[in-house]
C-alpha cells in the first residue's frame, strides 16, 4: 500500500515539474532574452543587434494570441516592410513552427501584400510609409513591430528600444486589442513599459 502511494506522489510530482517547464520555461527564456546584452558575444559569435530582435520576432509569437479566423491560414507570415535590416537572419527561422505552423518571410517593398501578414516589421527605410501602413492594418489581426522611435505612439503594436546597451521594447496595449490580439501577461511583463492611447 505505501509504494502504492509512493508511486502515485513520484507520478504527482512528475506531472507538476513538467507542467512547470511547459509554462515557465517560456517566460524565463524571455526574460533571460530580454537581458542580454545587444552588442555582447553569444555562442562565439558577436550578437548583434538585430540577431536579438530576429530572436525577438520569432519569440513573441509564443506570447500573442491571434483570433480563430488569421489562425486558420495556412503558414504563419512574418513580413519585413522596406529595406531589411535582418540580412539572412530571418531566413533561418524560416519553416520553424509558429502555433502548428510553418513561418514564412516575405519581404515587402510596398503595402500591397501587407494584409496577408501576420506579422510585420516596419524598418526604418520605410518611415514615409508608417501612416498608410498602420491605417491599413489598424483593425486587422496583424502584430506591427518596429525600431522607429515613436512607432508606439504613432498606432504601431510593439517598439523596439535600445537601454543601457539591451534591447528592450514597448507596448501600444490599445493598438493590440484593436487589432483583435491578445498579449499575454508574460510579454507585458518583459515590456520596458506599455501604454494605452486614452
Amino acid at each position: 500500500m505505501r509504494s502504492l502511494v509512493t508511486s502515485s506522489n513520484q507520478t504527482r510530482q512528475h506531472s507538476r515539474r513538467r507542467e512547470w517547464r511547459c509554462r515557465v520555461m517560456p517566460a524565463l527564456a524571455a526574460t533571460l532574452l530580454a537581458c542580454m546584452p545587444a552588442f555582447s558575444r553569444m555562442a562565439g559569435q558577436p550578437a548583434t543587434e538585430y540577431r536579438i530582435k530576429a530572436a525577438f520576432l520569432y519569440n513573441f509569437t509564443s506570447f500573442v494570441t491571434w483570433p480563430e479566423d488569421r489562425a486558420g491560414t495556412p503558414g504563419f507570415t512574418l513580413c519585413v516592410l522596406g529595406d531589411d535590416p535582418f540580412g539572412d537572419l530571418l531566413d533561418k527561422l524560416a519553416g520553424k513552427p509558429v502555433n502548428g505552423k510553418q513561418l514564412v518571410v516575405r519581404r515587402l517593398g510596398s503595402l500591397a501584400l501587407l494584409d496577408q501578414c501576420q506579422l510585420v516589421f516596419v524598418s526604418e527605410a520605410s518611415t514615409d510609409q508608417i501612416g498608410d501602413a498602420l491605417a491599413l492594418l489598424r483593425e486587422l489581426p496583424v502584430l506591427t513591430v518596429s525600431d522607429i522611435r515613436g512607432f508606439t505612439e504613432l498606432g504601431g503594436i510593439i517598439e523596439f528600444r535600445i537601454i543601457a546597451n539591451k534591447v528592450r521594447f514597448d507596448i501600444n496595449l490599445d493598438a493590440a486589442e484593436s487589432s483583435g490580439l491578445t498579449i499575454s501577461s508574460k510579454l507585458l511583463s518583459l515590456a520596458t513599459r506599455f501604454r494605452r492611447n486614452d
